[in-house]
């Protein structure tokens, strides 16, 4: 389990837990981001950029959560 912000681009995940305000967890739950997800990293960084279900989305996570993945030896887990 790594967080998001250690992924090197185009390494996949399963998102295994997710920590922090629970207003920025329930916002980032509406968006579809949720445990459970296969998610690409396209860009790393602060804002980073994922692919999740052929969805790319910018995210500036800062204090605001922390999101775990295991990463995944399979490099298409996640729609491009």
């Amino acid at each position: 389990m790594v967080p998001l912000d250690l992924m090197s681009p185009n390494d996949c995940g399963v998102i295994v837990e997710m920590d922090g305000d629970p207003c920025f967890l329930k916002r980032l739950e509406e968006i579809g981001i949720q445990v459970g997800c296969n998610l690409r990293m396209v860009c790393p960084g602060s804002p980073c950029m994922v692919c999740i279900e052929g969805k790319r989305l910018s995210l500036r996570l800062d204090q605001h959560a922390e999101i775990y993945v295991c990463p995944s030896a399979n490099q298409s887990s996640a729609s491009m």
